[in-house]
């Protein structure tokens, strides 16, 4: 996803077309830009977001492509997480890394899940996903010390970014075996 000067990550969470990233990936941005796997590419409207949590709304033309399988439980400490996105722009895109969730924290108010599950630039908005191919959270921000990550990274829960942008959460799904993208319950706009 391009927007102003950056990049990011995002993914579907619904088959008919809207995905959620980071509020910092689309800045103030009405469209973005939205390159898929394959490829090919779309625009996107932004169509809601939330400077201080951290999450936006964009709706664009899936193509066909499904969206992923939700999942709205908290993580468990010691749970088996991975990190889909496109660190340090499209060259890398659809890395895939492993690590486990840490802690639950709250920082400033805000749910966060800790993992050091490994992301970087360009791994923001993309998603967390347990071991059933399911999202959890999407990536918000690592820690740095001195330039240099820690192993530290904070992930949005999904239930708190539905949530934020008043979106009804999808039904429960049963799980599905862990693949790259997996059919998903909608979420729809309250309306």
């Amino acid at each position: 996803m391009f927007a102003n000067d950056g990049s990011g990550s995002g993914f579907l969470i619904s088959d008919d077309g809207y995905l959620l990233t980071n509020q910092h990936v689309v800045g103030v941005a009405k469209y973005v830009k939205l390159k898929w796997p394959d490829g090919k590419e779309t625009l996107g409207e932004v169509i809601r977001s939330d400077a201080r949590r951290d999450i936006a709304l964009v709706k664009t033309d899936p193509g066909g492509r499904p969206a992923l399988s939700l999942r709205l439980a908290k993580p468990q400490m010691s749970e088996t997480v991975f990190a889909l996105g496109s660190p340090f722009g499209d060259q890398f895109q659809g890395s895939l890394s492993k690590g486990i969730v840490s802690s639950l924290r709250t920082i400033d108010g805000l749910d966060l899940i800790q993992s050091d599950v490994a992301v970087n630039h360009g791994n923001s908005g993309g998603p967390l996903l347990d071991e059933s191919g399911r999202v959890i959270g999407l990536t918000d921000w690592g820690r740095m010390e001195n330039g240099v990550p820690v192993g530290v990274n904070l992930f949005i829960p999904i239930d708190d970014a539905l949530r934020t942008l008043n979106l009804i959460p999808p039904t429960p799904a049963a799980p599905t075996p862990p693949q790259h993208t997996a059919t998903a319950s909608k979420a729809r706009a309250k309306p």
